[in-house]
């Protein structure tokens, strides 16, 4: 791990990036002097990074996780992010499998990300102004020793730097996502349920052309492209949740 000296260095030079591309390199660089496996930064924010619909920007993630992730929707599984939405400190994925009381879908999402390679990592909420707040994942190497408190606190600060620093060059998320209309709502919560425009059109009694056009203002207040960011921006922004069994 990076000792105070380059810590301090490293955020100077996070300070000093002017783009998403070069904060990004920056990001890989670290990360590959401490021996992480994989980094994973999950905000609200993301698209602006252009990232596909993974939902997240990343390097690391085995790429048929990363298929997986997105076309069986296990992001819908996936209890990091709530728990480490509950948290100040980091944590070991460790420490949510063997403390926390899963639900069967999401012990089934963490036997598939074993199967696909992953041995432990680390968490941690960071925080933004007007509450953009955001989740780091890094992924260890099979066998990495358990950080010490000193080096879990460096990564923490590392962490924290660099996204203060994206909230100060992205821009202010649209905030017509507080408007969306009961229809809107309602169609975004069988949107994340996976289900086709066809059949959220017979389910809720409307026409395909009408079903098309609420999505369409739908993804424009939510400022995203797509079904998969429409979901993840939905559950950041706690437009919809996520219950044992369901999507409410």
């Amino acid at each position: 791990m990076t000792d105070r000296v380059e810590l301090h260095a490293f955020i100077s030079r996070v300070r000093r990036t002017t783009s998403f591309g070069s904060l990004w390199l920056l990001i890989q660089r670290y990360a590959r002097d401490n021996d992480f496996r994989s980094v994973t930064y999950h905000s609200i924010d993301v698209q602006s990074l252009g990232s596909s619909n993974f939902g997240a920007v990343e390097f690391g993630i085995p790429a048929d996780f990363r298929r997986i992730y997105v076309e069986e929707h296990l992001y819908l599984d996936d209890p990091f992010p709530a728990i480490a939405a509950t948290k100040t400190e980091p944590f070991y994925w460790s420490d949510i499998t063997d403390s926390e009381q899963l639900t069967v879908r999401q012990s089934a999402y963490i036997d598939k990300a074993k199967k696909a390679g992953f041995a432990d990592g680390m968490i941690m909420q960071v925080f933004g102004p007007r509450a953009r707040n955001a989740l780091v994942s890094i992924g260890f190497h099979e066998g990495k020793p358990k950080l010490s408190p000193r080096e879990i606190t460096e990564m923490q600060w590392a962490a924290q730097s660099v996204h203060l620093h994206f909230c100060s060059m992205a821009k202010t998320p649209n905030a017509q996502h507080s408007s969306l209309s009961p229809q809107e709502l309602e169609v975004l919560r069988w949107i994340a349920r996976g289900k086709s425009n066809t059949v959220i059109a017979v389910i809720m009694g409307l026409s395909r052309h009408t079903v098309d056009t609420i999505i369409r203002r739908m993804f424009g207040k939510l400022d995203v492209t797509d079904r998969t960011r429409a979901a993840v921006r939905g559950l950041a922004f706690g437009l919809i949740h996520q219950s044992s069994n369901n999507i409410v």
